[in-house]
């Protein structure tokens, strides 16, 4: 059985004989990099003039491992590679993407992400620590029915915007708020579910300060929030809400129902509706240095 790094080679050095002839200038690299909650090794085909960059997909080797790893056939590997390859640089071209980013102002927007498990990711980039969460920042250069072109927001691409940090997160709440609207949904008389309309990093809706009042007005009052993914939260009526259930309820949804670069938080948050204020409630910790619940 080949192993990961003698995989990643042979794919580099073969994966352009499956590519156009329009690839066979590009450049072929894999680099690691910081995604949520998450490292990953990514094979990039890379164009050599700037210029003609529009969006390079990013092709995740563990992945491909695992499909290797499954039919044993290193062609039938290369071939899916490939597809991916010309159909995501074909997704968005350059005349349909503004690479300017001086330009983008419009289309910065946010998103929730643990802390802890992002530390590395963070030391890169601007952000904004939210109880055990931060906020980060990306531009959204290319969007269309089955998906979005996005740049995360670096330090230098901050300083290359000319904005500052406090500049850069009332942009992005501004923008986040506007195109991606909020979606409300009760699904019992002790459960409601907030996410916004792309189903996308819905629980950075917890940040939209209106949205909240009105979680809150339909709920009659403070409630618990119970952040179930990236894409979504959960809240429930203070009043009845049992707080060890709630956490030992997002433990296992955390453990069994959720995947891992999709998980939030080991948190239950409390929200004060007269204040406006989110504050932790109760916490978990992760199996691997699980102590006993609060």
């Amino acid at each position: 059985m080949m192993d990961y790094e003698l995989f990643k080679e042979v794919i580099t050095e073969r994966i352009k004989d499956f590519l156009p002839p329009g690839f066979m200038n590009n450049r072929v690299e894999i680099r690691t990099v910081c995604k949520i909650n998450q490292k990953k090794d990514t094979l990039i085909v890379r164009p050599e003039r700037t210029a003609d960059i529009a969006a390079m997909p990013n092709i995740y080797m563990d992945e491909m491992y695992e499909l290797f790893q499954e039919c044993q056939d290193l062609d039938r590997v290369l071939c899916k590679m490939a597809a991916l390859i010309i159909h995501y640089t074909a997704r968005f071209s350059t005349e349909e993407l503004d690479l300017d980013l001086s330009k983008r102002k419009d289309f910065i927007v946010m998103n929730l992400i643990n802390t802890r498990r992002n530390q590395e990711l963070l030391k890169t980039v601007p952000h904004r620590e939210v109880m055990d969460l931060s906020v980060i920042y990306r531009i959204i250069m290319g969007k269309e029915e089955q998906g979005m072109a996005t740049v995360m927001i670096n330090n230098s691409i901050m300083q290359e915007m000319g904005l500052s940090r406090e500049e850069l997160d009332q942009a992005a709440y501004e923008n986040t708020a506007r195109l991606f609207p909020v979606e409300i949904f009760k699904l019992s008389d002790m459960l409601y579910v907030m996410t916004n309309e792309s189903k996308l990093h819905g629980a950075t809706t917890m940040m939209y300060r209106e949205a909240v009042q009105m979680l809150a007005e339909k709920i009659g009052g403070d409630f618990y929030l119970i952040p179930s993914s990236i894409h979504e939260i959960m809240a429930v009526p203070k009043e009845k809400g049992n707080l060890q259930k709630l956490v030992s309820l997002l433990e296992e949804g955390n453990r069994v129902c959720t995947q891992d670069f999709e998980i939030l938080s080991n948190s239950i948050y409390q929200y004060d509706q007269k204040q406006g204020t989110f504050q932790l409630a109760a916490s978990y910790s992760p199996q691997e240095e699980r102590t006993d619940l609060p």
